[in-house]
């Protein structure tokens, strides 16, 4: 995949989201702020540690789609979580991919960053918004059912090791 970029202009940037610091649910001040093209290393080390099944290029690709849907999380200038918002063709948002540094997950940074990015489609008129998330991933599925995602579909063999799908949605 060859993906040409595009440096954003000042002006574009001060479209995006403001970063705002926020104290998380658990006590932890971080800063919360629109995704920068020199934050793709970090945030591809924690999505791999994540086991997301992404890649670089994708993420970028996704990022000049719509740079307003691609936030990070920093704690003292250190990246420790991101989240990628897509726009789907029947007008729902989607939560593409959302990853926390091992170091900060249970201290309220993924909730955090859904908290900011349900903001983000809400401004955008957005009315739900969707994920997928493993079968496995009973943590990540605690979380969602508690910031008010409902289960609505399955979708076996959805990531690349074989494992199915859980398919939630929420009203926004």
């Amino acid at each position: 995949m060859n993906i040409h970029l595009k440096w954003k202009s000042k002006r574009a940037m001060n479209e995006n989201m403001k970063a705002m610091m926020v104290r998380t649910t658990k006590g932890i001040v971080i800063k919360i702020r629109n995704f920068e093209m020199p934050d793709i290393r970090r945030v591809m080390e924690i999505e791999e540690e994540s086991l997301l099944d992404g890649d670089a290029g994708l993420y970028l690709e996704l990022y000049e789609e719509w740079p307003e849907g691609f936030l990070v999380a920093e704690k003292e200038s250190e990246i420790i979580g991101f989240v990628v918002l897509v726009l789907t063709p029947e007008g729902e948002g989607r939560v593409f991919a959302i990853a926390v540094d091992s170091r900060y997950r249970g201290r309220g940074v993924g909730r955090a960053l859904l908290k900011t990015a349900f903001n983000v489609l809400r401004k955008r008129k957005i009315g739900y918004v969707r994920l997928e998330v493993r079968v496995s991933n009973q943590i990540a599925q605690r979380l969602y059912r508690s910031t008010g995602f409902m289960e609505i579909g399955f979708i076996p063999l959805y990531y690349k090791n074989g494992e199915g799908a859980i398919v939630m949605r929420k009203v926004l």
